[in-house]
């Protein structure tokens, strides 16, 4: 008797169960038809709106596309087009230095990437925040010598963190052929309006100057108040989340935002990716929107002869001893 109260049991606990699966894939279904029916319909209309309202709001892009392309120099310059030192090939020299940009000329490669902060006492400095604490008077930070932080300074002359306008004297004394992406690493207000009025007061600064932020924010607000500014985006790796590269569908959105939305209306000419997002496809869909792609961080000889050969994308390194044709000749 036992045997059969059992089996009983046994199949009412499975009668159960299933009644339960089905009850939830029926609310996982209407949960689903209500996204669709609601969801969807307002998140494209809310996509409309804002690409509509972007068409009103845009900025110019580089007033001047041939200052840009002379900037960037062109590909008849090989191989010195594709590097772009970044902070002056801070591995070959101490970063951000006046040696290092020197260092960077007489090797023939003219591309530079600086970094800038903003000090306590609302000077922009070029320095990295990242090993410099530049939340401090301009006067503390120049008793400061950068080349001692530098595995090879002792190669160098003592050097102190310089403050924009002494860079600007120095570009247009010693090295008037530089450009430079200066990247912004302080996105406030008070720095945009700071960057603004000394680019106004500077011209020739202005002129060899492209500005690099990862703020969309602060790259509207800095060519709002002076649109002849040349301006790119630092594409941050948000999608390193495993949660948004498990989706190809919200990357391709995630994408497209930035791509036919973002770069538009903030205008910038130039946007720097992370190698290991960047593909042919990628590639020619930012310059489908008239954006420069550049990729960044590119050490290996092999890589860079990748994207010289086969991409064609200028490239940031820490280093231009590792260039192709250097260890060619070598």
């Amino acid at each position: 008797m036992s045997y059969w109260r059992l089996l009983w049991l046994a199949l009412k606990m499975i009668y159960q169960l299933l009644c339960c699966s089905v009850s939830l894939i029926f609310f996982c279904f209407n949960v689903f038809w209500l996204f669709c029916n609601l969801a969807i319909p307002w998140c494209t209309l809310t996509l409309l709106v804002v690409c509509i309202a972007s068409k009103f709001v845009k900025l110019q892009r580089s007033p001047n596309e041939k200052r840009l392309l002379s900037l960037l120099s062109s590909p008849e310059e090989w191989p010195s087009y594709w590097p772009i030192a970044n902070r002056a090939a801070g591995f070959d020299a101490p970063e951000n230095s006046k040696a290092a940009i020197k260092k960077c000329l007489a090797r023939g490669y003219r591309n530079v990437l600086l970094d800038a902060g903003l000090t306590s006492c609302g000077e922009i400095v070029v320095a990295n925040p990242a090993k410099i604490n530049i939340a401090q008077p301009l006067g503390e930070l120049q008793k400061l010598n950068i080349t001692e932080q530098h595995p090879m300074g002792s190669q160098y002359e003592a050097e102190a963190v310089a403050p924009l306008r002494q860079l600007s004297d120095f570009l247009e004394a010693e090295a008037a052929e530089t450009t430079v992406f200066l990247r912004l690493h302080d996105n406030s207000a008070r720095m945009i309006n700071q960057l603004q009025k000394f680019m106004t007061a500077d011209e020739s600064f202005a002129q060899r100057t492209i500005v690099i932020s990862r703020s969309p924010l602060a790259i509207y607000q800095l060519r709002k108040l002076k649109p002849e500014i040349i301006c790119g985006l630092w594409h941050e790796t948000y999608l390193s989340l495993a949660i948004l590269k498990s989706s190809t569908l919200i990357t391709s959105i995630y994408g497209a935002i930035f791509r036919n939305i973002i770069a538009p209306v903030i205008g910038i000419s130039v946007v720097f990716l992370c190698k290991d997002e960047i593909n042919f496809h990628i590639a020619d869909l930012w310059r489908n929107v008239g954006v420069r792609p550049i990729v960044y961080m590119v050490n290996s000889p092999n890589e860079k002869r990748y994207f010289q050969k086969t991409m064609k994308i200028q490239y940031l390194t820490d280093s231009l001893r590792s260039e192709p044709h250097v260890l060619m000749k070598a």
